[in-house]
């Protein structure tokens, strides 16, 4: 909370450099899983709590 307080305190102009680092610093590491590798996680999930799909599912 703290550095939010700080954040807001800043002139705009600063708070824009702020927001640009953070997205630079964030889009480099952002990974997006390819198709197979999503579909071996969800059944992964699926067969370890099965029980909670099917109640999902009604």
């Amino acid at each position: 909370m703290e550095v939010i307080d700080q954040f807001k305190r800043l002139p705009d102009s600063e708070q824009g450099k702020v927001v640009e680092f953070i997205r630079k610093e964030n889009s480099a590491k952002v990974r997006y899983a390819d198709d197979e590798s999503a579909k071996a996680a969800g059944e992964a999930v699926f067969e370890e709590h099965p029980e909670l799909f099917r109640k999902l599912a009604k």
